[in-house]
């Protein structure tokens, strides 16, 4: 059957907030009514907030109560077309525009859904340069298909299961690193206070070389099929490795001798900011066509004593990795670079081979397992796409 849209407008009421003066901090804030900001919106129920303000700087600024159960949607920047349901009475800064929908006309549930299939839509009418905005007349003339009452709590009621099963299973993705970590300090100790009491030796006995590779003149584009492309640093700094993130190659690559990752090779970027210098990868399978620039290193260990595997997350334990980080040099704000000597002269413990091989083999299983998860947490959303779209697609 097919049910009349009708725009925003005609069933809720809307606004927008505002920011009180940061000139008047001690009196507009650290109050106790919550103040929602744009980067706060994340497909969920917002119940608390970074910041809260004052009742004083209601009554002296743009800012105004909005009440619980109002649907947030972002308007402006990076953050354009996010949307979230307020669970408590609240604020909002101007970025913001709240909807009430009259709840004898269209279900908070139902809406919530219909306007995240909008937002493609919505960011489309956005101008500005590459960060477009919208505004509040975009939203409210935004037309929403509306079926009966009941008929729209089924649909809500449908969509929050198809949707609950998404967000479980990125979450068990999420959480198959949790558990490497916990497997990590759970069979090794910190290794900085080094709790199991290991044998201490330097990183330069443990590692047997750092092959550092080549940055080729590149575009940022995708690759056609057989071109070489070369690895930007975000393929490690995630943690993770993404072959994704490559240029393709404009030089000629004859006689040149390439770094190309292979199955358990460890990655570690020597160049970046503060906070993802010296991050560190394992690569899952091999990927002849892609190198390594000369940002990142592949760091080879000495067979007798250590493994990738153990390496790979003694460097990226958190308070190791902070003593790696302060050894990097460069001016406050700019790119930092760590040298190859000053990893090669840390100190770190180095339990039993064979304790280490057993963590590998835990490390190796929990990617599998992984991997599956995520094709299970991909097909999740896939089906959840297509409810969405098939729910709100455009009718008569």
């Amino acid at each position: 059957m097919k049910h009349q849209s009708l725009p925003i407008s005609s069933f809720c009421s809307t606004g927008s907030g505002g920011t009180p003066s940061r000139a008047k901090v001690d009196g507009y804030y650290g109050g106790s009514i919550p103040w929602v900001k744009s980067g706060e919106l994340r497909e969920g129920v917002i119940l608390n907030t970074e910041e809260k303000i004052t009742e004083l700087a209601i009554k002296e600024s743009s800012a105004k109560l909005v009440p619980k159960g109002a649907l947030l949607i972002a308007m402006y920047g990076a953050t354009i077309g996010r949307i979230a349901e307020l669970g408590v009475e609240g604020t909002t800064n101007q970025a913001i525009c709240h909807i009430v929908p009259d709840p004898n006309v269209a279900d908070k549930r139902y809406l919530f859904y219909g306007l995240r299939s909008k937002v493609p839509e919505l960011i489309k009418q956005g101008t500005g340069g590459t960060q477009p905005n919208i505004n509040q007349q975009i939203i409210r003339d935004t037309q929403i298909p509306l079926p009966p009452l009941p008929e729209q709590k089924r649909i809500a009621a449908i969509l929050d299961k198809a949707d609950s099963i998404r967000r479980k299973r990125q979450e068990a993705v999420r959480l198959t690193e949790e558990l490497l970590r916990s497997v990590f300090l759970d069979m090794f100790g910190d290794p900085v206070e080094n709790s199991k009491k290991w044998p201490l030796i330097s990183s330069g006995s443990a590692i047997k070389s750092i092959e550092a590779g080549w940055s080729a003149n590149s575009e940022d584009r995708p690759r056609q099929k057989d071109e070489w492309a070369v690895l930007k640093i975000s393929s490690v700094t995630s943690g993770r490795f993404l072959p994704g993130e490559y240029k393709v190659v404009a030089d000629r690559l004859i006689d040149r001798e390439l770094l190309t990752p292979k199955r358990g090779d460890l990655l570690f970027s020597r160049a970046n900011t503060r906070e993802l210098v010296a991050a560190t990868c394992l690569v899952e399978k091999d990927e002849p066509k892609l190198f390594l620039p000369d940002k990142l290193w592949k760091i080879i260990p000495d067979e007798k004593t250590t493994c990738t595997e153990y390496l790979r997350y003694l460097l990226a334990y958190p308070r190791f990795r902070e003593k790696l980080t302060k050894q990097a040099t460069g001016t406050s704000g700019s790119m930092l670079n760590i040298s190859q000597a000053k990893v090669l002269d840390m100190e770190m413990p180095m339990p039993p081979l064979n304790l280490q091989k057993q963590f590998a083999d835990s490390v190796w299983r929990n990617y599998s397992i992984r991997n599956k998860l995520e094709a299970a947490s991909q097909e999740s959303i896939t089906l959840f796409n297509s409810l969405l779209q098939s729910a709100f697609k455009s009718r008569g």
